[in-house]
């Protein structure tokens, strides 16, 4: 059989913690270097670019069960996202903060390598999407300190 040379998204498994996140249909990330010219007097343009700042940002996207709970989902999961959501009074309940992960995975599992690693991850935010002759979809936006791998 010949090796393959390109990750194929269909084969990623989410993992929040370790447990593996059913039914997502999206999976992405985005760092910030928070770069920033360094202009001086009398000089046209910077001088230097410099990280003065770092945000990374994962947003996942998932289709929202009508039997929560009831996985494992064809995929492996064994939670959805919707899971995972507090509400407000969860959150104000617990000083302020969202739902807080040790660490989120992205795992390719053709090859069981990972593919994608972020620690210490907060919920930012989450939306739902409804419409008609459509499933009804769930995105969630959270913020890590750094991405390992």
């Amino acid at each position: 059989m010949a090796n393959k040379l390109i990750a194929n998204g269909a084969s990623l498994q989410v993992l929040l913690n370790g447990i593996p996140v059913g039914l997502c249909t999206q999976a992405s990330y985005d760092e910030d270097w928070g770069i920033t010219p360094a202009n001086v007097l009398n000089y046209l343009g910077p001088v230097d670019y410099d990280s003065q700042n770092y945000s990374c940002a994962i947003n996942l996207g998932t289709f929202w069960p009508e039997v929560p709970g009831s996985g494992p989902w064809p995929d492996g999961g064994s939670k959805t996202l919707g899971d995972f959501l507090p509400t407000r009074s969860q959150v104000q309940s617990n000083n302020g903060k969202p739902q807080e992960f040790d660490l989120l995975q992205f795992l390719n599992t053709a090859t069981g390598q990972i593919v994608g690693q972020f620690r210490k991850v907060v919920l930012a935010s989450n939306g739902m999407q409804i419409s008609p002759n459509s499933y009804i979809t769930v995105n969630v936006r959270m913020m890590s300190v750094e991405r390992v791998i």
